[in-house]
């Protein structure tokens, strides 16, 4: 998969020997070009449980049945209840609501990942653009100085053949999250080999050689202009209070949601943070909520402060919230007493600005096995999503053999869940 981590981002500039302090002249390397655009409005936050969550043991229990497990449900501010491992995010399920019939039609990691990424299933012909590709084009400020697609905490997912230009710029929140962004060499030196480097791909741009140099131009203004941008400091959670450090947890995904709120600030269109290891074949819910590393409390921690720090902040108004995975898990609890791939009907909690909270759509039979009521498919979620940011459900991009590719997909009506939308 494609993906833009800091290393890969920062060696347009550190090949260059661009990164000496910040000069003022580079400040304003690209103002005039910048200075008549205006800044964008939504941001889209995907957290991403990699591995494919048990969401019948987190936000649709079935206590009483023979596949109801160990787990207890608690009332939230919300319509329904949620597992009792979360109770931090029980306390936001007003902004929050639940589909509870979601059929994503592949248990296979890579497919159900792809397809729950790109709305389409993988295919020899085309690499389809990922859903935070997309939104980065569509939604990016023209004045924004850092990606707008970012990923913390995992790779992202290709932007397919939008290009390099859309691809997920990978970041961990931390003490140097975006490193290598100093190089040892003078001033004066450093100013020619930008000339050099822009004059040699000017010169590959003209001789029209495909879209891979104007890519690679592309990110090389774009690196220009972050290492030299006060948004920088954005990244630096460190001198955020310690207090507000210690609510999100002392785990890298929480460390990365309080990170995430940052973004949202500046304006960064789409953020992905993954959390991985929910791919629970054993011992589910000693993984889940009562082991040494057990999932639900990090992501309770941290989903659960970021959406009331939002919530708090007012910037929910601006901002899309989707927590999903590569698919859910067996309704069955195996021999392992773990759980396996299970595509056919699972839960996705979406919320935030575009989205009404506090909403219950579809429902399971008792034990967790059949959709017996709203069947949400592929195309309506991401339907759901594109209309909640501003991005028409109707929209069409054009694949590079001239193929229109409906950003909805083809699995279901592409109808947007209408009872969800504000």
């Amino acid at each position: 998969m494609m993906s833009m981590d800091r290393r890969h981002f920062m060696k347009h500039v550190a090949g260059a020997g661009m990164a000496l302090p910040m000069f003022d002249w580079v400040s304003g390397f690209h103002a005039a070009r910048a200075a008549d655009k205006k800044v964008g409005g939504h941001t889209f936050i995907l957290v991403w449980l990699s591995g494919g969550p048990s969401t019948i043991d987190m936000w649709d229990l079935k206590p009483g049945s023979k596949n109801g497990g160990e787990f207890k449900p608690i009332a939230t501010t919300g319509s329904g209840q949620i597992c009792e491992h979360l109770p931090t995010i029980a306390k936001q399920m007003k902004h929050l609501s639940i589909i509870r019939s979601y059929t994503s039609r592949d248990g296979s990691h890579e497919r159900g990942t792809y397809i729950n990424h790109t709305a389409y299933a993988p295919v020899a012909s085309v690499t389809h653009p990922a859903i935070g590709a997309v939104m980065a084009k569509f939604n990016t400020p023209g004045n924004l100085e850092v990606p707008g697609h970012i990923s913390l905490g995992g790779p992202g997912v290709s932007p397919g053949f939008l290009g390099a230009a859309y691809a997920p710029f990978r970041v961990e929140a931390g003490d140097n999250p975006i490193p290598n962004i100093a190089a040892a060499v003078d001033r004066r030196r450093f100013e020619r080999r930008v000339g050099l480097l822009e004059t040699m791909q000017d010169s590959f741009v003209k001789q029209g050689r495909g879209e891979l140099p104007k890519e690679h131009h592309t990110i090389y203004d774009r690196s220009l202009n972050l290492m030299s941008s006060k948004l920088l400091e954005s990244f630096k959670i460190d001198k955020i209070a310690a207090a507000q450090r210690e609510k999100y947890g002392d785990h890298q995904f929480g460390r990365n949601c309080l990170l995430a709120t940052r973004l949202v600030e500046i304006g960064v269109p789409f953020i992905e943070i993954g959390l991985g290891g929910w791919d629970t074949h054993q011992e589910v819910f000693e993984n889940l909520g009562t082991g040494r590393n057990a999932r639900l409390p990090q992501l309770d921690q941290g989903l659960g402060s970021l959406v009331e720090d939002l919530a708090a902040s007012g910037l929910l108004s601006k901002t899309t919230i989707c927590c999903m995975g590569d698919f859910g898990r067996t309704p069955k609890i195996n021999q392992d007493a773990g759980r396996d791939h299970w595509p056919t009907g699972w839960s996705v909690v979406v919320g935030g600005a575009g989205i009404k909270g506090g909403e219950i759509v579809g429902k399971m039979d008792d034990d967790g096995v059949e959709i017996v009521d709203r069947p949400v498919d592929v195309s309506n979620l991401f339907a759901t999503l594109y209309h909640a940011v501003g991005i028409s459900e109707a929209t069409e991009l054009r694949s590079p053999n001239g193929r229109p590719l409906k950003l909805v997909g083809a699995f279901g009506s592409g109808e947007p869940v209408k009872e969800l939308l504000v």
